[in-house]
């Protein structure tokens, strides 16, 4: 049987391919945040420029408008698969630290964007399962031009 941790992990990369947003946000602790840092990945979010930096009520907005059907970009909605690889995670007592590499490829109509980058997510147990108490996105290109991110890194 696999490990809890990547389970988790694979399991939430697959909700977000397959627009299944509420699913996701369901994943989130109250207190969760969502970070894609612009340039350095240890900027300090509250004092610079981030790609996004959203609170769990910023991203109930987001998955809101996502849903709307209001968003452009998202008709037709995107394909989008991910692959995560060299996932390693640490035992912190109440929260977990898991570390994984990733690799999205996004197709809509003509256009195909490939994403890569490493996340870092902090992870409450929460009974037999994890919430999500920090995920942070570091992009291979966030100190380079980028267009809007119109769905979930």
């Amino acid at each position: 049987m696999s490990d809890p941790v990547e389970r988790f992990l694979y399991r939430e990369a697959r909700l977000m391919d397959e627009h299944r947003y509420k699913e996701w946000l369901a994943l989130w602790a109250d207190d969760g945040v969502y970070w894609v840092p612009c340039n350095e990945d240890d900027i300090d979010p509250k004092r610079r420029v981030s790609i996004i930096y959203d609170d769990r009520e910023r991203l109930q907005q987001r998955i809101d408008r996502l849903a709307s059907g209001s968003v452009l970009a998202q008709d037709p909605k995107p394909r989008m698969r991910r692959v995560l690889s060299n996932i390693e995670w640490e035992d912190k007592g109440a929260e977990i630290e898991a570390q994984s590499n990733f690799v999205l490829v996004l197709a809509r109509g003509e256009t195909q964007q490939v994403w890569a980058g490493r996340s870092l997510h902090v992870l409450r147990r929460q009974d037999e399962t994890f919430s999500i108490r920090l995920k942070k996105v570091m992009l291979v290109n966030a100190d380079q031009e980028m267009p809007l991110l119109q769905f979930l890194v």
